[in-house]
């Protein structure tokens, strides 16, 4: 039986990839450059390909930090301009906004709320499949506003309470499809607003290179189609393919699965879904009024940003029972993932500068690319960068997969002079609906652990799920995406 490497296995492998990242950050510009890359886009790509491949194997931190000391030392960056265009950059400002508030929806327990309210309606009670579907919609929602780990866990938590009450055991049909079911819903729920994690990372990597803002509205248009249509799809795969045995729901009374009394919203939690509803609005608002009317000048004044800061400013100002409602320094402790913040923080400067035509890369990937799909239609592309951002994340992080395909739709769509909405939101849907390993996500490995699925069904039902998946977003993306766009 073979043994688990040690502690000093580990460190050594470590230090390894450690160095390997390193050498690869700073040893790619001392190549020679491969016409038409200059010697400062062989440093960019040098830089780039390292702090990815520390990202995989090491961690975001430390190699996020030294892609910020090689873009000073190599990257032809003076400090000043690097600090403004990094944690100066108004996506990394308002993202640490966003985290602090999603910190506060947490805090006072409205996540369990919304996954339990749209369950116990009464309009799918007796009605096994609708109340799967209801089921899955709530768990879709929970993962947009908060995100896919702590929508997973509510939703097993619940899902066990379901399986209790109905006499489901393990290694049922229907429990063991929930649970994968369950995370599928909480990662392409993930992909619905703009402005979280993921989409939002990969979004301003392509603004920041292009200069061009992707239309927020027409994008949540297109993923809630393709979230609905796809937790509808699981259904008819359920009902006709995987075949649990539904009988046992019907009798369930689904207003008591509400133990806790999570259902009854104090003062404080319907103040803080007020904010949250005008967070949703507001970031919405100045893409749907006129231009030229007085609320709209005034929110693109201030920006997606300033709204954000703007929300966060006033729930801390605001006290409820002489507390305040947004303690700021409490929320910013428990919810800000640092590790995205320094994500960012790298991939705003890196991601201009690589775009800058003193590096020649674009010029270079669009040489790469075109035999492949220079006479192929700008959909095409879209749809192939789709299917392989799903499958590159299989191996490494989401968040690390969109940013390393943002080069490559750049430079096609520039290249071809193509509306590149498609491409990228076929990538960020992409990188969400891959859960098939456990190195996919953190609700992958979640999704791998649980002890109610096992191996053999994951890898016996997700990859159908998945396919089947890519084809539907592609059909919808093909055809809302025409005509948005």
């Amino acid at each position: 039986m073979p043994l688990l490497p040690s502690c000093k296995d580990k460190e050594i492998a470590y230090y390894a990839h450690s160095l390997i990242s390193l050498l690869i950050m700073f040893g790619c510009g001392q190549l020679t450059p491969i016409t038409p890359l200059t010697p400062l886009g062989m440093n960019l790509i040098g830089i780039f390909l390292g702090v990815l491949y520390g990202w995989i194997f090491i961690d975001i931190i430390w190699p996020s930090m030294a892609g910020l000391l090689a873009l000073m030392l190599i990257g032809g960056m003076k400090p000043n301009e690097l600090f403004q265009t990094s944690f100066g950059d108004p996506l990394v400002m308002m993202m640490f906004f966003i985290f602090v508030f999603c910190a506060t929806i947490n805090y006072y327990g409205l996540s369990k709320f919304i996954s339990l309210w749209f369950i116990t309606r009464k309009c799918v009670a007796g009605k096994p499949w609708l109340f799967t579907y209801t089921f899955f919609l709530s768990i879709m929602l929970l993962g947009a506003l908060t995100s896919a780990s702590p929508a997973v866990v509510i939703g097993w938590s619940i899902l066990y309470g379901i399986c209790d009450k109905c006499g489901y055991q393990k290694g049922e049909g229907y429990p063991t499809m929930m649970v994968f079911g369950i995370v599928y819903a909480a990662q392409i729920g993930m992909s619905i607003i703009p402005f979280k994690q993921v989409p939002f990372t990969v979004l301003g990597a392509y603004e920041n290179m292009s200069g061009m803002t992707i239309d927020y509205a027409k994008y949540m248009i297109i993923a809630i189609t393709c979230c609905a249509l796809c937790s509808l799809l699981f259904i008819v795969m359920a009902k006709y393919v995987f075949k649990p045995d539904m009988k046992k729901l019907i009798p369930l009374d689904t207003e008591g699965l509400d133990t806790e009394g999570a259902l009854r919203l104090n003062k404080v939690q319907k103040i803080v879904m007020g904010f949250l509803f005008a967070l949703v609005v507001l970031l919405l608002l100045p893409n749907i009024l006129p231009a030229t009317s007085g609320i709209a000048r005034f929110f693109k004044t201030i920006g997606n940003t300033g709204i954000c800061m703007l929300l966060v400013t006033v729930m801390c100002l605001l006290k409820v029972d002489g507390k305040p409602l947004l303690r700021f320094k409490t929320m910013v402790d428990s919810g800000v993932t640092w590790g995205i913040i320094l994500i960012l923080a790298v991939v705003m400067p890196l991601s201009h500068a690589m775009a800058n035509d003193e590096s020649g890369i674009t010029k270079f990937l669009m040489a790469l690319m075109t035999p492949f799909f220079g006479n192929e239609s700008s959909l095409v592309f879209a749809l192939c960068m789709g299917f392989f951002a799903t499958v590159l994340t299989q191996f490494m992080n989401n968040g690390a997969t969109g940013i390393a395909l943002m080069p490559i739709v750049y430079s096609y769509c520039t290249g071809m002079n193509v509306p590149p909405e498609l491409a990228i939101i076929m990538v960020v849907m992409g990188v969400h609906i891959a859960f098939l390993t456990p190195a996919a996500s953190a609700s992958a490995s979640l999704l791998h652990g649980n002890e109610w699925s096992n191996t053999k069904a994951i890898w016996r039902t997700v990859p159908i799920v998945i396919l089947a998946t890519w084809a539907t977003i592609s059909a919808i993306v093909v055809a809302l995406g025409v005509a948005l766009f």
